[in-house]
């Protein structure tokens, strides 16, 4: 029972079935509905993921003491060994699920997501915007990767990777800030440690007008003018709120907030692509 509870904690099942539904509303998009192939870029998905999120977490035990004492592995003791074969299994079992898919979308399971998963962990997840930048791809990537496995190729969802990878991105950065006591205690290299935290928001805040501009671009080319304001209200209107609310002094909690509500808003920019699919 407390392998049972540690997994379920562990694996983040909102962000999960987040994942799940962008898989379901790439499917919408496209022609055609083959419910084997939609389990198979879902398995794969899960199995990264969890093994992404549970290597995260093995790493950042005593990070998280400080910054995340909620995580699993503080909460629960863990044999670091059966931990690491947890990774491996999850790890494992998704590149062979990968094997099964289209041959666009295993390379980009295989040679581009997992890679990019470790290496983040165990290399760029503390480098100072590198590390943002390689995890905002590879949410990115969840919507490119599942239209690869569906038709072969990508044409229709990078822009929708584009855009979910600069949300993403900004939601990184404040993460960062939110982390910022323990992250400084243990000596990594993140933006608000090096520049500090105003000069963070001011990068938070050119990369949420590229994303304004960026956006206002894309949809302009593929939806009516009456869903602008749906746009308005569930994307731009919080992130300018979110822009205005970030201050020099800013505490954790409100850092933690607003990183919920980008997760919100991508949940919407999500649901926006499903009403107009």
């Amino acid at each position: 029972m407390k392998y049972i509870n540690f997994l379920i904690l562990i694996i983040r099942p909102l962000n999960t079935l987040i994942a799940f539904f962008s898989i379901f509303v790439v499917y919408s998009l496209l022609p055609g509905f083959d419910i084997s192939v939609f389990i198979l870029i879902a398995l794969v998905l899960f199995c990264y993921m969890s093994g992404g999120y549970i290597l995260n977490d093995f790493l950042d035990i005593e990070v998280d003491k400080i910054n995340k004492p909620h995580r699993a592995l503080v909460q629960y003791t863990i044999n670091h060994y059966v931990i690491i074969i947890f990774i491996i299994t999850f790890f494992v079992i998704g590149t062979l699920i990968a094997n099964l898919l289209s041959p666009l979308s295993r390379d980009i399971a295989i040679y581009i997501a997992l890679p990019g998963i470790i290496t983040y962990e165990f290399i760029f997840k503390r480098i100072a915007l590198i590390g943002n930048i390689i995890i905002s791809i590879l949410v990115g990537l969840v919507f490119v990767y599942s239209e690869a496995a569906i038709t072969g190729d990508v044409e229709i969802t990078y822009k929708i990777m584009i855009l979910a990878f600069i949300l993403n991105l900004i939601r990184e950065i404040i993460k960062d800030i939110q982390d910022e006591k323990g992250d400084r205690a243990h000596y990594f290299k993140t933006l608000p440690i090096i520049i500090g935290i105003p000069g963070t928001i001011y990068i938070i805040r050119f990369i949420s007008s590229v994303f304004f501009i960026v956006s206002l671009l894309f949809t302009s080319q593929f939806i009516s003018p009456f869903f602008l304001p749906l746009i308005f209200f569930i994307i731009h209107l919080p992130l300018l709120y979110i822009n205005l609310r970030l201050t020099d002094n800013i505490s954790s909690k409100e850092c933690a907030r607003f990183s919920n509500i980008l997760k919100l808003m991508i949940i919407g920019g999500v649901l926006i692509v499903l009403i107009l699919a």
